[in-house]
């Protein structure tokens, strides 16, 4: 959800996929990368984004559930390969901080309607 002008992204995966250059890179463009949270965090309690990105390293036992609770509350997603992976790993977006990376992720969850899941 937007606060003060800014977009809030979820994002699921290791710790190796979110630098502090990556959180800032997208922190100056007015959105804040909050996580990264596991598949099986119990993140139900505060929804407050608007919307996520998950690793797709996941195995489709952990990204399962974590879809259907994101699509139950009609929160947008996509996936993504984490810029240490990438390369090495298939996806069309790469979690960087590469301008044209960014706007590539934001513009894959901005077409989702709500509940969409892409």
């Amino acid at each position: 959800m937007p606060v003060n002008d800014r977009l809030t992204i979820a994002v699921f995966g290791t710790k190796d996929a979110v630098t502090t250059e990556i959180v800032s890179s997208w922190s100056e463009i007015a959105i804040d990368l909050v996580g990264p949270y596991t598949a099986t965090d119990d993140n139900g309690q505060d929804w407050s984004f608007a919307s996520a990105i998950i690793d797709v390293r996941y195995e489709p036992e952990l990204m399962v559930p974590l879809m259907n609770e994101l699509e139950a509350k009609a929160i947008p997603y996509i996936f993504f390969v984490p810029s240490c992976a990438a390369g090495s790993e298939q996806g069309p977006f790469v979690l960087s901080t590469e301008s044209e990376d960014i706007w590539h992720i934001v513009a894959a969850l901005s077409a989702q309607e709500r509940g969409t899941t892409h």
